[in-house]
């Protein structure tokens, strides 16, 4: 441990709840990662197995970070959560976790205060902490990944809504009529900007024109890549993407006048293939005044952003998560 790190009192963890992984860090107050730690989180061996893991985690990062105060936790997990009480009512990674008090069960076992909130809500309080967001008090961030998470910025703070439950940006609806979406809508917005999209469209490609895609099992990275070496139908995938990312990012804009907005998520590596035509959608779609001063811009933290939003809701508990200078 580097001789620096002695020094500091206090630290807070922040974890990100996967499907796949558990990861988590030790962060201190000023946004230093003291040590992280990635496990597999074994969804399909039960909801007992998974706070097992939770809980070794944390006991690694308070194993390496000895003589050091962990004075809070913070977890984002995919779903709808009742941050208040930290109670999980669905997420789809664990669809057994129906109305669970996840903040009490831990808390019992900890005797830590830990926090809850939806993953996407937290990466936005981490780029809004120190990374894209940072200087600005009001932003939205949406996280394009395999699906399209949202979170809202207002005046500083994370938008909820009544019932906890805002952002929820991918189901915009773009085509009244358009592809099923999971939610139970037609046409949202996921469908068309997210990696479940993009595969979905390159499918589509392929029966009614040749491409390099073949017949091959189709993945988001593999267009990306032959749009990288000019594959036109690859290209054409990622302008379609852009220009309905854009018709959702205007609604957002007509209704709440926000000028910021960051992108996350593994499909904005693309960026270079689809930005130009979403801003483009973005000014035909909104008011003059509004369209010419919105701001699409990338995220900075990568998978990190959860992470440092988690541990920054830890540090300012109930602290409605004011980003303070």
């Amino acid at each position: 441990m580097k001789p620096e790190v002695q020094s500091m009192k206090n630290y807070f963890i922040g974890l990100d709840l996967g499907g796949t992984n558990i990861r988590a860090a030790a962060v201190t107050q000023e946004g230093e990662i003291l040590h992280r730690v990635k496990i597999p989180t074994e969804v399909p061996l039960g909801r007992e197995r998974v706070i097992a893991n939770i809980l070794k985690i944390i006991d690694t990062i308070r194993q390496e970070t000895k003589g050091l105060k962990l004075s809070a936790i913070g977890m984002g997990i995919p779903g709808i959560i009742f941050f208040d009480k930290g109670i999980i009512a669905q997420s789809p990674n664990f669809p057994d976790w129906i109305d669970f008090n996840l903040k009490e069960r831990l808390e019992k076992e900890l005797n830590i205060p830990f926090f809850i909130d939806n993953d996407a809500n937290l990466a936005a309080i981490g780029e809004g902490w120190i990374g894209g967001g940072k200087g600005f008090d009001n932003f939205c961030m949406l996280t394009l990944g395999t699906g399209i998470g949202g979170g809202i910025i207002l005046n500083k703070k994370i938008w909820r809504g009544e019932y906890g439950m805002a952002g929820e940006l991918g189901h915009i609806t773009v085509y009244p009529d358009g592809y099923p979406c999971n939610c139970g809508n037609r046409g949202c917005l996921e469908q068309y900007a997210s990696a479940t999209g993009i595969v979905r469209m390159a499918k589509e490609e392929l029966g009614v024109r040749s491409s390099e895609l073949g017949e091959k099992n189709i993945t988001a990275d593999m267009v990306y890549q032959l749009a990288k070496n000019g594959d036109r139908y690859s290209l054409e995938i990622f302008q379609k993407m852009g220009r309905i990312l854009g018709i959702g990012i205007a609604d957002i804009v007509n209704i709440l006048n926000i000028e910021v907005f960051i992108l996350g998520g593994g499909v904005a590596e693309a960026w270079d293939y689809f930005i130009e035509y979403t801003r483009e959608e973005i000014r035909r779609r909104t008011y003059r005044v509004t369209g010419e001063r919105v701001k699409v811009i990338k995220a900075e933290l990568g998978d990190d952003a959860g992470i440092f939003g988690a541990a920054y809701m830890a540090m300012k508990n109930r602290d409605s998560y004011h980003f303070r200078c």
